[in-house]
């Protein structure tokens, strides 16, 4: 298996399949209505909605460096705000970001392994997430679907 495949299977198990660590964000998000995606039930914290945004917007700005872009903050912000409290709102943030992962794991599969460890902006700036390979960025992204997905298991035990 090539190191685009075993990336490509990370990124798509911590989003539809089986990861490691526990339930993939898909299984995490099933079951979660509009009402509960919205709730606040810690005042200083991000809801499920603000934490699913997050995921995409970043998913999102990956997406685009591998398509070629200068790395920028997500195009939606790097925490989104949530629009209308509705169920079809809610269904349609959640097949955004299902969308884009699976657009992003289509690229990774087909990518030249040597534009792997080409680096994604010259500079290390946390922020932006940029002086990493692509590799680097795609393990990244997986962490971060990872840590995110942890937050939104708890805060749906509470909602």
């Amino acid at each position: 298996m090539s190191r685009s495949e075993k990336l490509s299977n990370e990124l798509y198990n911590s989003v539809f399949g089986d990861p490691w660590h526990g339930s993939p964000i898909k299984d995490i998000l099933e079951d979660i209505s509009s009402e509960k995606a919205f709730l606040k039930p810690i005042p200083s914290a991000h809801n499920i909605i603000e934490l699913t945004l997050h995921l995409d917007a970043w998913t999102e700005e990956v997406l685009n460096r591998f398509n070629g872009n200068i790395s920028s903050e997500p195009i939606m912000g790097d925490w989104p705000t949530p629009k209308d409290n509705i169920e079809e709102y809610w269904q349609t943030v959640k097949q955004k970001l299902f969308a884009d992962t699976s657009k992003l794991i289509s690229i990774i599969k087909k990518i030249p392994e040597d534009k792997l460890d080409e680096l994604v902006g010259r500079d290390r700036n946390v922020s932006l997430g940029t002086g990493f390979s692509f590799e680097g960025l795609i393990i990244g992204l997986v962490q971060h679907n990872a840590y995110h997905a942890g937050q939104i298991a708890l805060l749906k035990k509470i909602v």
